[in-house]
């Protein structure tokens, strides 16, 4: 839907890539981890997800052992026949060296402790940790977050931005020892979806290019003909989400998703740029602490308790919205009255 038009230089970038760990589509070796339920496994797996992030950077050069030549590894499996023995292994062996330097690459860049990585799951503290590891200088923790079920401050910083997978469960727990998951629960699922949702949150929202001087923003472009929203977050019917497979043949329909097209499509811009400015405030996690009685509303809350007015409420609504990344259910000048009328 988008176009970068300050990309990663491609010829690095293809340099640096590894596919063939899971699929040497040049020889023709289909590895058992190309399978889906391997492939699946491996793609939640740690090792899996790390290397997700290597080739989502692109720009760090793998680290190979000393001594170690890919051009000559290239050579020998080229020279050897495919389906045999000798021709196995040296695809296995090529695929493991691969690897293990793009890992090595992001241990030298401090991302990732060598005694982390094994063959276990990509777990949410796991990737919690890595992504903290990489942009807490350009987006710290705030504080705040109150999860039952963990004290770690990478899973609490994760659930502050909003990335993808790290929806809190209404018993409010994390299950940070599960993998990623749309729908949050007790029960550890493999998705693939989360992840990649995730890596498509860190191009977009978050300064996700890495540079020489550090972390800056992807330059973002809506592509002709693409929506930058989904119609079903933003249509009701009778106060809940709609299902839009219910109602595509309705002409009610398609007149409101042409009217949301035409005023969001030319905001794209703005509404980025608005995302990104969120995705760096606070959240609001309890409203007696982080509205009622802080000092920052204090002046603000007095005013709206002593004339009760829609001046007021709208008043402390702003400053409420300027400071906090508020999610869809706070966000409203509703909600906020609410909560001034009935939160001690």
């Amino acid at each position: 839907m988008v176009t970068i038009e300050n990309p990663q230089p491609a010829e690095l970038v293809a340099k640096h890539r590894l596919d063939s760990y899971l699929s040497d589509q040049a020889g023709g070796y289909i590895s058992e981890k190309a399978i889906y339920w391997e492939n699946l496994t491996f793609l939640t797996s740690k090792k899996g997800f790390l290397l997700d992030v290597y080739n989502w950077i692109g720009v760090l050069p793998p680290v190979y052992p000393a001594g170690y030549d890919p051009a000559e590894m290239d050579r020998r499996v080229a020279a050897t026949e495919l389906f045999t023995e000798e021709g196995m292994r040296l695809h296995r062996e090529r695929g493991e060296i691969n690897l293990q330097a793009r890992l090595q690459a992001l241990i030298n860049a401090g991302y990732v402790k060598p005694e982390e990585i094994d063959d276990g799951a990509a777990s949410k503290y796991f990737v919690a940790t890595v992504l903290y590891r990489m942009f807490k200088d350009v987006r710290p923790y705030h504080g705040g977050i109150d999860l039952k079920d963990s004290q770690d401050i990478p899973v609490r910083w994760a659930v502050e931005i909003g990335l993808p997978g790290f929806d809190v469960a209404p018993d409010g727990y994390i299950y940070s020892q599960n993998r990623l998951q749309m729908t949050p629960g007790p029960k550890d699922v493999f998705e693939e979806y989360p992840y990649k949702r995730l890596f498509d949150f860190l191009t977009l929202i978050l300064p996700g290019k890495k540079t020489a001087n550090g972390w800056e923003y992807y330059q973002v472009k809506l592509k002709p003909g693409m929506v930058p929203v989904r119609m079903s977050d933003l249509m009701y019917v009778n106060g809940q989400p709609m299902s839009p497979y219910t109602v595509y043949d309705h002409p009610a329909y398609y007149d409101a998703s042409k009217k949301i097209a035409r005023y969001v499509t030319p905001r794209f811009e703005q509404m980025l740029k608005a995302a990104r400015a969120d995705a760096l405030k606070p959240r609001v996690w309890d409203w007696s602490r982080d509205l009622i009685h802080h000092p920052r509303f204090a002046q603000l809350v007095a005013d709206y308790r002593k004339t009760r007015s829609s001046r007021a409420v709208n008043a402390v609504y702003q400053a409420v919205r300027t400071h906090y990344n508020l999610n869809v259910r706070q966000d409203s000048p509703a909600v906020i009255k609410s909560v001034l009328d009935h939160v001690k």
